[in-house]
């Protein structure tokens, strides 16, 4: 499972990978140089390339529940089923949650990824399913900013949108969380009201797992910061236990734990 670069399948499976890189400490590196404009953007580009030229081998099923704890301390618990179902010519990650157990936090996601395109959003709310009418709508653009069952997650941060930006630079090598990373800058050109303006990731250049990332609003304040936050062995493998994401504007938080289960 996690000797895998499973990338943009999803942020979920994504963070998979980092299981038995965790497991151990590496190397220390030795600082380098910053690079030059020109070479940061090419060492980027290629970077972001082989990220999304990554496919998950099988599709999986889990089951989780979204800790949430709002802005105004205020905690809810909403539980979610996650899958990823991968095909010969694309993938998609799937989250749902059950109408009576969210409430008007219902909610149904489904992105798909397709290599060179886009990633496409589908989306089916609570209102929906009440009225009967459970039509998945698509989102496009600032769209995909809305929150998934009313948690700190984004659609677009599920699915990894700011790999697709076209500002993508190499910043530097350097340690994070006991990890050799490739520090990356992603740079959004029309950032939207309330999304942001670019997102610096620190990725595993062992497993291709994100260690942290740190998203800033249009005021280049750090908006949203993000961490996988336990592992759990299982089968002798340490495999991604919860994520969690902080708003550092509202104080919010939400924690995303995975049931895993040894079979």
């Amino acid at each position: 499972m996690a000797s895998r670069q499973q990338i943009m399948v999803s942020l979920v499976f994504l963070l998979s990978s980092l299981g038995v890189c965790f497991a151990q400490r590496q190397a220390d590196l030795r600082p380098i140089p910053l690079l030059d404009p020109a070479q940061a953007e090419s060492e980027g580009r290629s970077l972001v390339a082989s990220l999304l030229a990554q496919k998950p081998a099988q599709s999986i099923t889990n089951n989780g529940v979204l800790k949430i704890r709002q802005a105004d301390g205020k905690q809810c618990e909403v539980p979610v089923r996650f899958e990823i179902v991968s095909t010969a010519t694309n993938w998609l990650s799937l989250y749902e949650t059950t109408n009576s157990a969210a409430g008007p936090n219902g909610m149904k996601l489904a992105i798909t990824h397709s290599e060179g395109l886009p990633n496409q959003y589908l989306v089916c709310e609570s209102s929906a399913w009440t009225s009967n009418q459970g039509v998945m709508r698509s989102l496009m653009g600032s769209e995909t900013l809305i929150p998934f069952a009313g948690s700190d997650f984004f659609a677009a941060d599920l699915g990894l949108g700011f790999l697709h930006w076209p500002g993508q630079h190499l910043l530097k090598k350097e340690m994070r969380r006991g990890q050799s990373c490739n520090v990356l800058e992603s740079s959004n050109p029309q950032p939207d009201p309330g999304g942001y303006s670019r997102v610096v990731s620190w990725i595993d250049i062992e497993t291709g797992g994100i260690v942290h990332a740190d998203a800033y609003d249009l005021h280049n304040q750090i908006l949203k910061q993000f961490d996988p936050a336990e592992f759990k062995k299982i089968h002798g493998q340490y495999q991604l236990e919860a994520m969690e994401i902080r708003n550092r504007k509202t104080d919010s938080r939400t924690r995303f734990e995975f049931n895993l289960k040894e079979e």
